[in-house]
């Protein structure tokens, strides 16, 4: 098995990096989950306000490689922060993880997750040693099925009815699945 860095891993891409999360990042932080349209897809609530956002982001600087990391996408020139990169639900035995991204919705469309979502897979598969690579998306997201496919995910399931509770709502996503040898 793979061994966990002590401190929490750096990428840098054509126009991004990946870094920890900040306490400067709360303000565009709370752009990017205070956003209710943003968040429709989400398997949480849109956060309510400033002060619950600056609780979350206690999580989102925690680095916890055995269980989940969060990376904040920043452009790589002016190190402004526009989305948001993890993994989580680690299986060790199985080696498998899920992941997830979100982007603010002004810089949606140029292609910064898909370069986002590679350099997380290169960690994945060649750092970590996962085997397989999870994505549960609402079957209505376009712009996320297409990213997973992009990105060299196939359709594997779903609809899993009643996967994600949000607010009180159920809702329903897709399985898409991404092993170690097939990605882009």
């Amino acid at each position: 098995m793979a061994r966990a860095a002590k401190t929490q891993p750096i990428f840098v891409t054509a126009r991004l990096r990946l870094r920890p999360f900040r306490s400067g990042d709360l303000d565009a932080m709370h752009r990017l989950y205070g956003d209710a349209d943003n968040l429709r897809y989400w398997g949480t609530l849109p956060s309510p306000d400033l002060a619950a956002t600056r609780r979350m982001l206690r999580w989102h600087v925690a680095y916890r490689p055995r269980d989940y990391v969060l990376w904040a996408v920043a452009l790589k020139r002016s190190d402004k922060l526009v989305g948001m990169i993890n993994y989580h639900r680690r299986e060790l035995r199985e080696k498998r993880v899920d992941v997830g991204w979100l982007l603010l919705p002004g810089v949606q469309g140029k292609g910064y997750m898909t370069e986002a979502g590679q350099a997380l897979l290169r960690h994945l598969f060649d750092d970590l040693d996962v085997h397989k690579v999870e994505a549960l998306i609402r079957p209505e997201n376009k712009p996320s099925v297409g990213l997973a496919e992009r990105l060299g995910f196939r359709l594997e399931g779903g609809p899993i009815r009643d996967r994600w509770k949000v607010g009180e709502q159920w809702q329903s996503v897709m399985l898409y699945g991404l092993v170690a040898g097939d990605e882009h």
